[in-house]
């Protein structure tokens, strides 16, 4: 592969930080952080800006398996999943990374991102205090700059410019990081980055607390795994399984039918 294939260009890497920005901002967490800010997305836009959707999505796919059961109590988050997934999928698509070593770099690159959520809370702290005085004297001027505008160019220093940066300034490097890396290591990366997927769902499964639908769980892994039914008629499949499950058990449940609601 050539070297112009697999350097970044400036354009890209400001692209790809752009994105990184505007899920941190304001506006982002709007239209909600776990459905457009999730992996998936966050690969599309960068199969899209590095012209290589296709791995981009494969190492998408993984990290939102990896990161569905993912939960942040009290909006304490254990890893930024968007910043990950940039970054993996980037490297992935220019560095040459296999596929399953990209995800078992987004654990320590998610930690990365939130160590810089970390950050921004303790900044944002001081733009609270200038909107409540603002607020004392009715600028509302004032309100809208520290409430919004400062806030979101704190967030284009902190997530934008490094991603962009980073990117634009670190892929070559890593690459030629690639090329020495001992086999036995790149091969221990990808047998770990093959286990997250299956750990995402063993957290998934370990939320759902119950055993009565273990059975389903194995059902759907042995039909994907060894039947090879593609995933919408399986998704379809699933969720006749699911109706067919809540009708015939809501007796059990506590629950009231149909033909004793039409009865009584």
């Amino acid at each position: 592969m050539s070297q112009v294939t697999t350097q970044i260009t400036l354009l890209q890497a400001i692209l790809i930080g752009l994105y990184a920005w505007f899920r941190g901002c304001c506006y982002g967490y709007t239209f909600g952080v776990l459905t457009i800010f999730s992996p998936l997305p966050a690969a599309l836009w960068v199969g899209i800006v590095l012209h290589n959707i296709p791995v981009a999505m494969m190492v998408g796919a993984s990290l939102q398996l990896m990161y569905m059961g993912i939960l942040a109590p009290g909006g304490a988050l254990p890893q930024d999943v968007c910043f990950a997934a940039l970054l993996c999928c980037t490297l992935a698509v220019k560095a040459n990374l296999p596929i399953a070593a990209s995800v078992a770099l987004a654990i320590p690159i998610g930690i990365l991102g939130v160590q810089l959520y970390n950050i921004e809370r303790f900044i944002n702290v001081v733009w609270i205090h200038m909107a409540d005085k603002y607020a004392e004297t009715g600028n509302t001027r004032g309100i809208y700059l520290a409430g919004i505008v400062y806030p979101s160019l704190v967030k284009l220093v902190l997530y934008g410019l490094p991603v962009a940066v980073g990117l634009y300034g670190g892929v070559s490097y890593f690459k030629q990081l690639v090329s020495v890396i001992p086999s036995w290591l790149m091969n221990g990366l990808t047998v770990a980055g093959g286990m997250m997927p299956a750990l995402g769902f063993a957290i998934v499964v370990s939320v759902i607390g119950r055993k009565n639908l273990l059975p389903y769980f194995l059902l759907g892994f042995m039909l994907v795994e060894y039947a090879k039914i593609p995933i919408l008629p399986l998704a379809i499949f699933g969720a006749i399984i699911a109706y067919l499950h809540i009708v015939f058990t809501s007796k059990n449940n506590g629950g009231v039918s149909s033909d004793e609601q039409s009865t009584e």
